[in-house]
Protein backbone atom coordinates (compact mmCIF):
# COMPACT_ATOMS: atom_id res chain seq x y z
CA UNK A 1 0.00 0.00 0.00
CA UNK A 2 2.91 2.28 0.69
CA UNK A 3 4.49 2.09 -2.40
CA UNK A 4 0.98 2.21 -4.37
CA UNK A 5 0.46 5.51 -2.22
CA UNK A 6 3.53 6.63 -3.55
CA UNK A 7 2.95 6.20 -6.62
CA UNK A 8 0.11 7.82 -7.05
CA UNK A 9 1.56 11.28 -5.02
CA UNK A 10 -0.70 10.39 -1.84
CA UNK A 11 -0.75 9.56 1.56
CA UNK A 12 -1.54 6.23 2.47
CA UNK A 13 -4.60 7.17 4.22
CA UNK A 14 -5.97 9.02 1.40
CA UNK A 15 -5.03 6.45 -0.61
CA UNK A 16 -6.61 3.88 1.54
CA UNK A 17 -9.97 6.14 1.95
CA UNK A 18 -9.95 6.28 -1.78
CA UNK A 19 -9.64 2.54 -2.28
CA UNK A 20 -12.24 2.24 0.08
CA UNK A 21 -14.87 4.47 -1.00
CA UNK A 22 -14.45 3.17 -4.85
CA UNK A 23 -15.30 -0.19 -3.07
CA UNK A 24 -17.92 0.76 -1.26
CA UNK A 25 -19.92 2.70 -4.52
CA UNK A 26 -19.05 -0.54 -6.18
CA UNK A 27 -20.97 -2.12 -3.69
CA UNK A 28 -23.86 -0.13 -3.63
CA UNK A 29 -24.09 0.12 -6.83
CA UNK A 30 -24.54 -3.98 -7.36
CA UNK A 31 -26.93 -4.25 -5.15
CA UNK A 32 -28.76 -0.94 -6.82
CA UNK A 33 -28.98 -2.53 -9.68
CA UNK A 34 -32.55 -4.17 -11.09
CA UNK A 35 -32.94 -6.62 -13.81
CA UNK A 36 -36.60 -6.57 -15.66
CA UNK A 37 -37.95 -9.45 -18.08
CA UNK A 38 -38.92 -7.78 -21.23
CA UNK A 39 -42.66 -7.61 -20.14
CA UNK A 40 -41.69 -5.15 -17.09
CA UNK A 41 -39.12 -3.29 -19.08
CA UNK A 42 -41.91 -2.73 -21.65
CA UNK A 43 -44.37 -2.06 -18.34
CA UNK A 44 -41.95 0.54 -17.15
CA UNK A 45 -41.26 2.46 -20.40
CA UNK A 46 -45.40 2.93 -20.82
CA UNK A 47 -44.84 3.99 -17.08
CA UNK A 48 -42.45 6.60 -17.90
CA UNK A 49 -44.55 7.56 -21.09
CA UNK A 50 -47.47 8.27 -19.03
CA UNK A 51 -48.36 11.96 -18.42
CA UNK A 52 -47.35 13.97 -15.30
CA UNK A 53 -49.47 13.59 -12.37
CA UNK A 54 -49.50 16.95 -9.76
CA UNK A 55 -49.24 15.66 -6.11
CA UNK A 56 -51.01 18.82 -4.59
CA UNK A 57 -48.58 18.80 -1.55
CA UNK A 58 -45.63 18.81 -3.44
CA UNK A 59 -46.57 21.74 -5.70
CA UNK A 60 -47.56 23.70 -2.58
CA UNK A 61 -44.26 22.94 -1.21
CA UNK A 62 -42.71 24.55 -4.51
CA UNK A 63 -44.26 27.00 -4.40
CA UNK A 64 -42.67 28.55 -0.98
CA UNK A 65 -39.71 30.71 -1.02
CA UNK A 66 -36.95 29.09 -0.55
CA UNK A 67 -34.98 28.91 3.25
CA UNK A 68 -31.80 28.79 1.48
CA UNK A 69 -30.14 32.24 0.91
CA UNK A 70 -28.72 32.86 -3.14
CA UNK A 71 -25.21 32.23 -2.81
Amino acid sequence: MREAATLAGQSITAFVEESAVARAESVIAEYQTMTLTPDEFSRFVEALDEAPVAVPELVELFSRPSRIPNA
